[in-house]
Protein backbone atom coordinates (compact mmCIF):
# COMPACT_ATOMS: atom_id res chain seq x y z
CA UNK A 1 0.00 0.00 0.00
CA UNK A 2 1.18 3.53 -0.79
CA UNK A 3 2.41 5.63 2.08
CA UNK A 4 -0.72 6.91 3.81
CA UNK A 5 0.47 10.40 4.57
CA UNK A 6 2.38 12.34 1.99
CA UNK A 7 4.02 14.99 4.12
CA UNK A 8 6.35 16.23 1.47
CA UNK A 9 7.00 16.09 -2.23
CA UNK A 10 10.71 16.87 -2.56
CA UNK A 11 10.16 18.57 -5.90
CA UNK A 12 7.06 20.48 -4.85
CA UNK A 13 4.67 21.63 -2.14
CA UNK A 14 4.06 20.03 1.24
CA UNK A 15 0.72 18.25 1.58
CA UNK A 16 -0.78 16.68 4.69
CA UNK A 17 -2.61 14.29 2.39
CA UNK A 18 -3.33 15.00 -1.27
CA UNK A 19 -6.55 12.98 -1.23
CA UNK A 20 -8.29 15.44 1.09
CA UNK A 21 -7.01 18.66 -0.44
CA UNK A 22 -9.36 21.09 -2.14
CA UNK A 23 -8.70 21.53 -5.87
CA UNK A 24 -7.73 25.18 -5.36
CA UNK A 25 -5.15 24.18 -2.74
CA UNK A 26 -3.74 21.47 -4.99
CA UNK A 27 -3.43 23.60 -8.10
CA UNK A 28 -2.92 27.14 -6.79
CA UNK A 29 -2.54 27.99 -3.10
CA UNK A 30 -0.11 25.26 -2.02
CA UNK A 31 2.21 25.42 -5.07
CA UNK A 32 2.47 29.21 -4.84
CA UNK A 33 2.71 29.07 -1.04
CA UNK A 34 5.55 26.58 -1.35
CA UNK A 35 7.59 28.98 -3.50
CA UNK A 36 7.01 31.77 -0.99
CA UNK A 37 7.91 29.44 1.90
CA UNK A 38 11.28 28.71 0.26
CA UNK A 39 11.90 32.46 0.00
CA UNK A 40 10.97 33.11 3.65
CA UNK A 41 13.00 30.11 4.81
CA UNK A 42 16.11 31.57 3.18
CA UNK A 43 15.43 34.82 5.04
CA UNK A 44 15.09 32.79 8.27
CA UNK A 45 11.55 34.08 8.87
CA UNK A 46 9.48 32.19 11.43
CA UNK A 47 6.07 30.78 10.45
CA UNK A 48 4.40 33.07 12.99
CA UNK A 49 5.99 36.11 11.33
CA UNK A 50 4.51 35.03 7.99
CA UNK A 51 1.14 34.55 9.72
CA UNK A 52 1.20 38.12 11.01
CA UNK A 53 2.22 39.45 7.58
CA UNK A 54 -0.75 37.63 6.07
CA UNK A 55 -3.01 39.13 8.75
CA UNK A 56 -1.87 42.67 7.95
CA UNK A 57 -2.45 42.13 4.23
CA UNK A 58 -5.87 40.65 4.97
CA UNK A 59 -6.81 43.64 7.15
CA UNK A 60 -5.83 45.98 4.32
CA UNK A 61 -8.00 43.89 2.00
CA UNK A 62 -10.92 44.31 4.39
CA UNK A 63 -10.37 48.07 4.50
CA UNK A 64 -10.39 48.22 0.69
CA UNK A 65 -13.80 46.54 0.66
CA UNK A 66 -15.11 49.37 2.83
CA UNK A 67 -13.78 51.92 0.34
CA UNK A 68 -15.31 49.95 -2.56
CA UNK A 69 -12.01 48.92 -4.16
CA UNK A 70 -13.36 45.41 -4.56
CA UNK A 71 -10.97 43.96 -7.15
CA UNK A 72 -7.88 45.14 -5.25
CA UNK A 73 -9.43 43.83 -2.03
CA UNK A 74 -10.04 40.42 -3.61
CA UNK A 75 -6.43 40.27 -4.81
CA UNK A 76 -5.10 40.99 -1.31
CA UNK A 77 -7.45 38.45 0.27
CA UNK A 78 -6.20 35.82 -2.19
CA UNK A 79 -2.61 36.79 -1.30
CA UNK A 80 -3.51 36.37 2.38
CA UNK A 81 -4.68 32.83 1.66
CA UNK A 82 -1.47 32.08 -0.26
CA UNK A 83 0.56 33.26 2.74
CA UNK A 84 -1.67 31.18 5.01
CA UNK A 85 -0.61 28.14 2.98
CA UNK A 86 2.98 29.35 3.04
CA UNK A 87 3.32 29.61 6.83
CA UNK A 88 2.26 26.00 7.34
CA UNK A 89 4.68 24.77 4.70
CA UNK A 90 7.42 26.95 6.19
CA UNK A 91 6.75 25.33 9.59
CA UNK A 92 7.30 21.87 8.09
CA UNK A 93 10.27 23.03 6.04
CA UNK A 94 12.04 24.65 8.99
CA UNK A 95 10.88 22.22 11.68
CA UNK A 96 9.34 25.11 13.66
CA UNK A 97 5.99 23.49 14.43
CA UNK A 98 3.97 23.98 17.61
CA UNK A 99 0.41 24.02 18.93
CA UNK A 100 0.82 27.77 19.39
CA UNK A 101 1.59 28.20 15.71
CA UNK A 102 -1.58 26.33 14.82
CA UNK A 103 -3.61 28.53 17.18
CA UNK A 104 -2.08 31.73 15.80
CA UNK A 105 -2.71 30.53 12.26
CA UNK A 106 -6.37 29.92 13.09
CA UNK A 107 -6.75 33.25 14.88
CA UNK A 108 -5.28 35.13 11.91
CA UNK A 109 -8.00 33.64 9.70
CA UNK A 110 -10.72 34.74 12.11
CA UNK A 111 -9.24 38.26 12.39
CA UNK A 112 -9.06 38.67 8.61
CA UNK A 113 -12.62 37.48 8.03
CA UNK A 114 -13.86 39.63 10.91
CA UNK A 115 -12.36 42.66 9.16
CA UNK A 116 -14.06 41.63 5.91
CA UNK A 117 -17.41 41.22 7.64
CA UNK A 118 -17.12 44.56 9.44
CA UNK A 119 -16.09 46.30 6.22
CA UNK A 120 -19.12 44.97 4.35
CA UNK A 121 -21.43 45.79 7.27
CA UNK A 122 -20.34 49.41 7.65
CA UNK A 123 -20.01 49.97 3.89
CA UNK A 124 -23.65 49.03 3.30
CA UNK A 125 -25.21 50.34 6.50
CA UNK A 126 -26.45 53.45 4.66
CA UNK A 127 -28.36 51.22 2.20
CA UNK A 128 -29.75 48.50 4.46
CA UNK A 129 -29.76 50.01 7.94
CA UNK A 130 -29.34 47.85 11.03
CA UNK A 131 -30.45 44.69 9.21
CA UNK A 132 -26.99 44.49 7.65
CA UNK A 133 -25.47 44.08 11.12
CA UNK A 134 -27.93 41.30 11.94
CA UNK A 135 -26.86 39.54 8.74
CA UNK A 136 -23.21 40.21 9.60
CA UNK A 137 -23.56 38.50 12.99
CA UNK A 138 -25.45 35.53 11.53
CA UNK A 139 -22.84 35.16 8.80
CA UNK A 140 -20.01 35.46 11.33
CA UNK A 141 -21.46 32.72 13.53
CA UNK A 142 -22.06 30.57 10.45
CA UNK A 143 -18.47 31.14 9.36
CA UNK A 144 -17.13 29.98 12.75
CA UNK A 145 -19.30 26.85 12.74
CA UNK A 146 -18.43 25.97 9.15
CA UNK A 147 -14.70 26.37 9.75
CA UNK A 148 -14.92 24.32 12.94
CA UNK A 149 -16.58 21.37 11.19
CA UNK A 150 -14.14 21.68 8.30
CA UNK A 151 -11.12 21.59 10.62
CA UNK A 152 -12.48 18.76 12.79
CA UNK A 153 -13.15 16.22 10.06
CA UNK A 154 -9.92 16.90 8.20
CA UNK A 155 -7.95 16.60 11.46
CA UNK A 156 -9.81 13.38 12.33
CA UNK A 157 -9.04 11.91 8.90
CA UNK A 158 -5.34 12.65 9.31
CA UNK A 159 -5.29 11.41 12.92
CA UNK A 160 -6.69 7.99 12.03
CA UNK A 161 -4.44 7.76 8.98
CA UNK A 162 -1.41 8.39 11.22
CA UNK A 163 -2.72 6.34 14.17
CA UNK A 164 -2.21 9.40 16.37
CA UNK A 165 -5.19 10.74 18.34
CA UNK A 166 -3.39 13.27 20.54
CA UNK A 167 -5.24 16.19 18.91
CA UNK A 168 -8.46 14.85 20.42
CA UNK A 169 -7.51 13.11 23.67
CA UNK A 170 -4.31 14.79 24.86
CA UNK A 171 -5.33 17.10 27.71
CA UNK A 172 -1.88 17.76 29.14
CA UNK A 173 -1.53 21.20 27.55
CA UNK A 174 -1.48 24.33 29.70
CA UNK A 175 -1.29 28.07 29.26
CA UNK A 176 -3.41 30.82 27.70
CA UNK A 177 -3.14 29.67 24.07
CA UNK A 178 -3.97 26.11 25.04
CA UNK A 179 -7.05 27.37 26.90
CA UNK A 180 -8.21 29.10 23.70
CA UNK A 181 -7.53 25.89 21.78
CA UNK A 182 -9.64 23.89 24.27
CA UNK A 183 -12.53 26.37 24.00
CA UNK A 184 -12.37 26.07 20.22
CA UNK A 185 -12.39 22.28 20.54
CA UNK A 186 -15.43 22.32 22.83
CA UNK A 187 -17.92 23.41 20.18
CA UNK A 188 -16.16 21.28 17.57
CA UNK A 189 -16.95 18.30 19.77
CA UNK A 190 -20.60 19.33 20.13
CA UNK A 191 -21.06 19.60 16.36
CA UNK A 192 -19.13 16.44 15.49
CA UNK A 193 -20.05 14.20 18.43
CA UNK A 194 -20.73 11.10 16.33
CA UNK A 195 -17.28 11.08 14.83
CA UNK A 196 -15.73 11.84 18.21
CA UNK A 197 -17.58 8.77 19.54
CA UNK A 198 -15.96 6.73 16.79
CA UNK A 199 -12.51 8.06 17.69
CA UNK A 200 -13.16 7.18 21.34
CA UNK A 201 -14.05 3.64 20.29
CA UNK A 202 -10.83 3.37 18.32
CA UNK A 203 -8.79 4.32 21.37
CA UNK A 204 -10.83 2.12 23.73
CA UNK A 205 -11.19 -1.00 21.61
CA UNK A 206 -7.88 -0.92 19.79
CA UNK A 207 -5.17 -0.32 22.34
CA UNK A 208 -2.70 -1.30 19.66
CA UNK A 209 -2.35 0.59 16.40
CA UNK A 210 -4.90 0.08 13.65
CA UNK A 211 -3.67 -2.16 10.90
CA UNK A 212 -3.33 -1.08 7.28
CA UNK A 213 -6.62 -2.67 6.16
CA UNK A 214 -8.57 -0.96 8.94
CA UNK A 215 -7.10 2.42 8.08
CA UNK A 216 -7.79 1.85 4.39
CA UNK A 217 -11.44 1.00 5.11
CA UNK A 218 -11.80 4.14 7.25
CA UNK A 219 -10.26 6.35 4.56
CA UNK A 220 -12.51 4.93 1.85
CA UNK A 221 -15.63 5.77 3.86
CA UNK A 222 -14.42 9.23 4.88
CA UNK A 223 -13.38 10.21 1.35
CA UNK A 224 -17.05 9.91 0.32
CA UNK A 225 -17.70 13.13 2.24
CA UNK A 226 -14.38 14.90 2.72
CA UNK A 227 -14.52 16.85 -0.56
CA UNK A 228 -18.00 18.03 0.40
CA UNK A 229 -16.61 19.13 3.77
CA UNK A 230 -13.99 21.13 1.84
CA UNK A 231 -16.78 23.41 0.60
CA UNK A 232 -16.98 24.75 4.18
CA UNK A 233 -13.37 25.98 4.18
CA UNK A 234 -12.02 29.46 3.50
CA UNK A 235 -11.38 28.78 -0.19
CA UNK A 236 -15.06 28.79 -1.03
CA UNK A 237 -15.67 31.93 1.01
CA UNK A 238 -12.86 33.61 -0.92
CA UNK A 239 -14.36 32.32 -4.18
CA UNK A 240 -17.63 33.95 -3.15
CA UNK A 241 -15.86 37.24 -2.43
CA UNK A 242 -14.12 37.16 -5.83
CA UNK A 243 -17.27 36.39 -7.82
CA UNK A 244 -19.43 38.92 -5.98
CA UNK A 245 -16.71 41.57 -6.30
CA UNK A 246 -16.50 40.99 -10.06
CA UNK A 247 -20.25 41.56 -10.43
CA UNK A 248 -20.23 44.46 -7.97
CA UNK A 249 -22.55 42.80 -5.41
CA UNK A 250 -20.32 42.13 -2.41
CA UNK A 251 -23.34 43.12 -0.28
CA UNK A 252 -24.76 39.66 -1.07
CA UNK A 253 -21.82 37.92 0.59
CA UNK A 254 -23.61 37.51 3.94
CA UNK A 255 -26.51 35.78 2.19
CA UNK A 256 -24.03 33.49 0.44
CA UNK A 257 -22.51 32.42 3.77
CA UNK A 258 -25.84 32.12 5.60
CA UNK A 259 -27.83 30.31 2.93
CA UNK A 260 -25.56 28.61 0.40
CA UNK A 261 -22.72 27.53 2.69
CA UNK A 262 -25.06 26.53 5.53
CA UNK A 263 -26.94 24.27 3.11
CA UNK A 264 -23.58 22.65 2.34
CA UNK A 265 -22.93 22.43 6.11
CA UNK A 266 -26.21 20.63 6.82
CA UNK A 267 -25.71 18.20 3.93
CA UNK A 268 -22.12 17.51 5.02
CA UNK A 269 -23.16 16.84 8.63
CA UNK A 270 -26.02 14.53 7.60
CA UNK A 271 -23.79 12.61 5.19
CA UNK A 272 -21.07 12.35 7.82
CA UNK A 273 -23.48 11.19 10.51
CA UNK A 274 -24.57 8.33 8.25
CA UNK A 275 -20.92 7.40 7.61
CA UNK A 276 -20.09 7.64 11.33
CA UNK A 277 -22.95 5.29 12.23
CA UNK A 278 -21.68 2.79 9.67
CA UNK A 279 -18.18 3.00 11.11
CA UNK A 280 -19.39 2.74 14.71
CA UNK A 281 -21.64 -0.22 13.85
CA UNK A 282 -18.73 -1.97 12.18
CA UNK A 283 -16.47 -1.44 15.19
CA UNK A 284 -19.11 -2.53 17.69
CA UNK A 285 -19.76 -5.75 15.75
CA UNK A 286 -16.04 -6.50 15.80
CA UNK A 287 -15.88 -5.87 19.53
CA UNK A 288 -18.58 -8.43 20.32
Amino acid sequence: MEQLIQAKDRSGPFFKDKEIEDIFDLKFYHPLGYCIAIFFNRLNFSPNTVSFISMIIGLIGGALIYYDHLIAASALIVLTSVLDSSDGQLARMSGKRSVYGRIIDGLVGYVVFTSIYLAIGFAYYHRYGYIIFVLMILAGVSNAVQNSVYDFYRTAFLSVSKNDYSDFFDHNRSGFFSMIYDIYNSYQRALCKWHLKFLSLVVELKKSKLNTDEIKAYREKMLKNIQFVNLLGDNWKINGIIILSLVGRIDLFFWYVIIVLNIFLIIALLRQRKIDREIIGSWMSKAV
